[in-house]
């Protein structure tokens, strides 16, 4: 897809929802247990908290959700056509992207545990075996793998109640078994739920090019189910949980994203739609705005090159705190500081590689091996 031809709204979401992803990987890492379990936390550090702030998942969400309209994008010629060739070619070139996202992930996670790489090839790989489907039948299966992990969640749950550790459903990727384990039901982005949020964008981008006909009614629709979730979350979760049904209905009914509950997943998916289409009406109405026009074209540059620029926030990440020496674990102010320094210097030098050179380093290895 050329520049001329890409949707902006969506580089420029992505570009957006990267300094959210930075600012919480840079916070969790150089934080550790005080920025998951503050002592006294402020205001902030509640917001910020990896675990159960309302900012955590929300920018990668955002980013499964784009990834998942870009696929439906990438795809609608092979769909529109019904020609068997152009669907299985377009099966081979996800089928090897996801692989390749898959082994780089599975390298990356050994020094920057939690990353999203490898979810992200596996999400491609399913992409690969679904994308022609009906829109009923991804949906179908969003639905399947919400109540998924929230099965999986009620069913540990009472294991736990009745003294039985689940524990061999959290391993380290150590084998070929335990890293299929973490990929679908453990960890930071396990396919159940995750894949609904990437099927979800399939589906919406079938729709993409209507995006500014039917906005209002999805931004309306996905901000009831927002508040919806967060309320029944509020008004139903038991105050004591020392009765193990209260304990059970808590996780049922929680909203953080390690329970994976159905409030959890509908809610993320909710806000990742909101933030697109908030994003989509501002770029629309960039062009009336010279300085909103030219912030617009920027990220939306740099928002080509968020793989490039992903990798980077790892290796700039490890070589300031773990090699010089130069950042230490301070707070969640220092976090910020840094996550806003490497974003700006990141978005410079991505917007300008962009501008001059198209691909991204990261990009043009990907398109290379997977077509």
């Amino acid at each position: 897809m050329t520049p001329s031809s890409r949707i902006e709204s969506l580089d420029v979401t992505r570009a957006i929802a990267l300094f959210g992803v930075v600012a919480m990987n840079y916070h969790a890492y150089l934080n550790g247990a005080q920025s998951m379990y503050p002592t006294h936390p402020s205001v902030w550090e509640r917001m910020f908290n990896p675990l159960t702030g309302p900012l955590t998942t929300r920018f990668a969400a955002t980013f499964v959700l784009i990834a998942g309209i870009g696929v439906s994008l990438f795809t609608q010629r092979a769909r529109a056509s019904n020609n068997r060739a152009d669907i299985q070619h377009a099966r081979i070139v996800l089928l090897r992207r996801g692989t390749l996202l898959y082994f780089l992930g599975y390298f990356v996670q050994w020094f920057w545990p939690g990353t999203i790489l490898f979810y992200y090839g596996a999400y491609f790989i399913i992409a690969a075996a679904v994308f022609a489907w009906s829109s009923r039948q991804l949906i179908g299966l969003c639905v399947i793998s919400i109540a998924t992990a929230a099965g999986i969640s009620w069913w540990r749950a009472n294991q736990l109640l009745d003294g039985n550790l689940t524990n061999w459903l959290s391993p380290s990727p150590n084998s070929p078994r335990n890293l299929l384990i973490r990929t679908f039901v453990d960890y930071t982005h396990p396919v159940f739920p995750w894949i609904a949020f990437f099927i979800v964008g399939i589906v919406l981008g079938r729709h993409i090019h209507r995006l500014s006909e039917i906005r209002l009614r999805l931004l309306f629709a996905a901000i009831l189910l927002m508040l919806a979730t967060h309320a029944a979350n509020f008004l139903f979760t038991p105050s004591s949980q020392i009765v193990d049904r209260d304990f059970v209905l808590a996780k049922l009914l929680s909203t953080q994203p390690l329970d994976r509950s159905m409030l959890f997943s509908l809610g993320t998916l909710a806000t990742a739609v909101v933030a697109l289409c908030l994003v989509s009406l501002v770029v629309e109405r960039a062009p009336r705005f010279i300085i909103l026009g030219v912030l617009v074209r920027f990220l939306a540059r740099a928002g080509r090159m968020t793989l490039s620029v992903y990798l980077l926030h790892v290796v700039f990440f490890n070589l300031l705190v773990h090699r010089l020496h130069w950042v230490g674990g301070t707070g969640l102010d220092t976090a910020l500081v840094l996550s806003l320094l490497f974003y700006v210097v990141a978005l410079m030098l991505a917007s300008g590689w962009n501008k001059h050179f198209g691909l991204g380093p990261a990009e043009r290895a990907y398109r290379t091996f997977g077509g």
